[in-house]
């Protein structure tokens, strides 16, 4: 996607809504109840300010099917608490791939995380480029353009792969694949249901 199209590309994705509603407090069952909190302590942030009443709207928007949230969640969670790649490196890999997938909700919030593990704004900028930007180090373009083959034809090819492992482990190597799914799916979902953005997420226009 070129840059000069992200705010296109944003209109069309969030329109004029979402598809589904998120959950009322009034609509939770136990299970959902249970599983909100799990999620506030896990993300262990503003806890005394997050109430069901202004969670970011994923929450209360998937648990309408909150059987497999608790399944989808508990893979996001083991990336970015468990994960074997460093999360500067991770946050590029995602950051790249959100972008690829014009993903508003998704490329916004990980702008947020990246800054916190010390992703510049200038290579917040240089990552809408990709592996072609200049600004980058060998491993780091290596990442890249490992996330751009597995979007493109869902394969890193060998030369990608031979840079990597100058670096990487055999963990790290069979974690970046599974990484860049499950982010792919999540911009699938997030893009699907036109996810709205919340207040400091500007979505593909974040910088």
């Amino acid at each position: 996607m070129k840059r000069e199209d992200a705010a296109q590309r944003q209109m069309e994705i969030l329109a004029d809504g979402p598809r589904i509603a998120p959950l009322r407090p009034d609509e939770m069952d136990e299970f959902a109840l249970v599983l909100h909190n799990r999620l506030r302590e896990i993300a262990n942030r503003d806890l005394e300010e997050r109430t069901l009443e202004n969670l970011p709207q994923i929450v209360p928007t998937m648990l309408r099917h909150a059987g497999l949230f608790e399944k989808w969640t508990a893979t996001g969670i083991h990336l970015s608490v468990h994960g074997t790649i460093p999360p500067r490196e991770r946050e590029l890999a995602v950051l790249r791939l959100g972008w690829l997938c014009g993903a508003p909700y998704e490329f916004g919030e990980h702008v947020f995380i990246a800054r916190g593990v010390g992703v510049s704004t200038e290579e917040i900028d240089a990552v809408k480029a990709g592996s072609a930007a200049g600004c980058w180090t060998t491993h780091e373009k290596a990442i890249l353009a490992a996330v751009e083959e597995l979007h493109t034809s869902a394969m890193i090819s060998d030369a990608t792969w031979a840079e990597l492992e100058k670096s990487w482990d055999e963990k790290q190597l069979i974690e970046l694949p599974i990484l860049i799914g499950h982010y792919q799916q999540t911009a699938y979902v997030q893009n699907a249901i036109r996810l709205r953005l919340h207040a400091g997420n500007d979505g593909l226009l974040s910088c």
